[in-house]
C-alpha cells in the first residue's frame, strides 16, 4: 500500500474508533452560584463500560472534600457535587474514562462561579420630611458580574426626568433628593439587574413630603347660583398630613358631615359641600379653611345670582304673556281681512251660532230682517 493510502486510512480508522468511545456532561451549561450546590453528570455515551475520573482545572483528580463530592452512579456515569465559595475557583473540570478496550475519551465543561443579583443594605422604610428640606435613599447590590442600578418613579427613570438634577443618583446606587416638593412624595423602585441571565430583583421605599394645604377651586374664584334651589359647590385640597376642612357662610362655620369628602388621589383631597341661598342677601361668599400641622391656608369663593336659572313662576308668567300677545296680533288680522275680531269669527264661523237677530254676509256686515245693512261694533273698534 502506498504511503499516502496508508495515511488516509489510519486517519479514517482513528475518527471511526473515535466515534466508538465518547463522553458527555449534564448540563452543558457550567454556570454555578456562589456558595450554592451544582451537580454535573458525566455520561458515556458510546463504548460500553468505563473507569471514570473527574479533574480540576489543574488537571489533578478530584476526591470527596469540602468542595467537591463524587457519586459513583455506574459503570457508565459518575456525578460530581461542588461548593464553590470562590468567584475565582471556576475553569476548566474534566471527565475521563478509560474503557476496558483499552480506548479513552474526555468531555470538558467550563465552570464560572456567578451569583445573583441581591441588596446589601435593608429596606429603609418609609421617610417623612418638610418640604424643601433633602432625603436620600440608601441602595447598593451585590452580584457576580456586578449589577445594573437604577431608580425608578412613576414608572419612568430617574435619569431620564428633566428635573435639572434635584433628584439624581449617585454612583453607589444612594437616591438624593434635594429641595424635596410634593410631587416627590410616592413609591421610589431600586431594580438591581444582570441582563446577560435576565435576572432582576426590586425594592421599594416610600417618601412623603409634609406641606402647607393648598386649596383648588374648581370654578374660579366666583361661583353662580340661582336663589332657592340646592347648589353643590366641589373644591380641592392639596395636603399633608390630610387638612382639617371648614367653610364659612352667612355667620354659620360647617365642618365635619356638613362638607363631605367625594375623592382622594395620594395628598389631593376632594370635597363637596351643599346649600341653599334663600335670598339675594345669602349671595354673600364662601370662606373655606384647610389646616394641618404645617401651617393653614384660605379662600373665599364669591356667590352670584345664576341669571340662566329662572324660577316657574317666571317662565309661566312670560309664556302667558306671549301667548297674550299672539291672541291680539292675530285678533288684529281676522278683523283686517274679516272686519270682525277673532272672538266673532270663531263663533260665527267654527261653532256655526249667528247672533239673535241677525244674519250674516261674506263682506262681514250684519243685516237686519227688513235686509237693511247694518253697522255694528266689532272687537270694541267702531266699523
Amino acid at each position: 500500500m502506498e504511503p499516502g493510502r496508508f495515511l488516509i486510512f489510519m486517519f479514517a480508522a482513528g475518527a471511526v474508533h473515535s466515534a466508538k468511545t465518547s463522553l458527555e456532561i449534564i448540563p452543558g451549561n457550567g454556570d454555578v452560584q456562589l456558595g450554592e450546590k451544582a451537580y454535573f453528570l458525566c455520561k458515556v455515551r458510546a463504548g460500553g463500560e468505563a473507569t471514570l475520573t473527574w479533574t480540576d482545572p489543574e488537571d489533578t483528580d478530584i476526591e470527596d472534600s469540602e468542595l467537591y463530592t463524587l457519586r459513583h452512579i455506574d459503570e457508565q456515569s459518575k456525578g460530581l457535587e461542588m461548593t464553590l465559595p470562590d468567584p475565582q475557583a471556576g475553569g476548566i473540570f474534566t471527565c475521563k474514562g478509560d474503557f476496558e478496550s483499552g480506548d479513552t475519551a474526555t468531555a470538558q465543561i467550563k465552570i464560572r462561579v456567578v451569583q445573583r443579583p441581591k441588596f446589601v443594605t435593608p429596606k429603609e422604610p418609609t421617610k417623612e420630611v418638610v418640604e424643601g428640606t433633602s432625603v436620600a435613599f440608601d441602595c447598593q447590590a451585590t452580584g457576580i458580574p456586578p449589577p445594573t442600578v437604577r431608580w425608578t418613579f412613576g414608572n419612568q427613570e430617574i435619569s431620564k426626568i428633566g428635573d435639572g438634577g434635584r433628584v439624581s443618583v449617585l454612583a453607589n446606587g444612594t437616591l438624593v433628593v434635594k429641595d424635596s416638593q410634593p410631587s416627590d412624595a410616592g413609591v421610589h423602585t431600586c431594580e438591581a439587574s444582570i441582563k446577560e441571565r435576565n435576572e432582576t430583583v426590586v425594592m421599594d421605599v416610600s417618601l412623603n413630603i409634609k406641606f402647607t394645604p393648598r386649596i383648588e377651586l374648581l370654578t374660579g374664584d366666583s361661583f353662580a347660583t340661582p336663589i332657592g334651589t340646592p347648589a353643590q359647590y366641589n373644591f380641592s385640597i392639596l395636603a399633608y398630613p390630610p387638612p382639617s376642612v371648614s367653610i364659612a357662610w352667612k355667620g354659620k362655620v360647617f365642618k365635619g358631615d356638613d362638607i363631605k369628602k367625594v375623592a382622594q388621589d395620594q395628598d389631593r383631597h376632594t370635597y363637596s359641600f351643599e346649600f341653599t341661598p334663600a335670598s339675594q342677601e345669602d349671595l354673600s361668599e364662601l370662606l373655606i379653611t384647610a389646616a394641618n400641622d404645617q401651617g393653614s391656608s384660605k379662600k373665599k369663593v364669591t356667590l352670584q345670582g345664576d341669571t340662566q336659572g329662572l324660577g316657574t313662576g317666571i317662565l309661566v308668567l312670560i309664556m302667558l304673556i306671549i301667548l297674550l300677545v299672539v291672541l291680539l296680533v292675530m285678533d288684529v288680522f281676522c278683523y283686517y281681512k274679516r272686519q270682525r275680531g277673532l272672538l266673532m269669527y270663531c263663533r260665527n264661523n267654527i261653532l256655526g251660532k249667528n247672533s239673535s237677530g241677525t244674519g250674516t254676509e261674506n263682506n262681514g256686515k250684519m243685516l237686519s230682517k227688513s235686509g237693511k245693512s247694518t253697522v255694528v261694533n266689532v272687537s270694541g273698534i267702531e266699523a
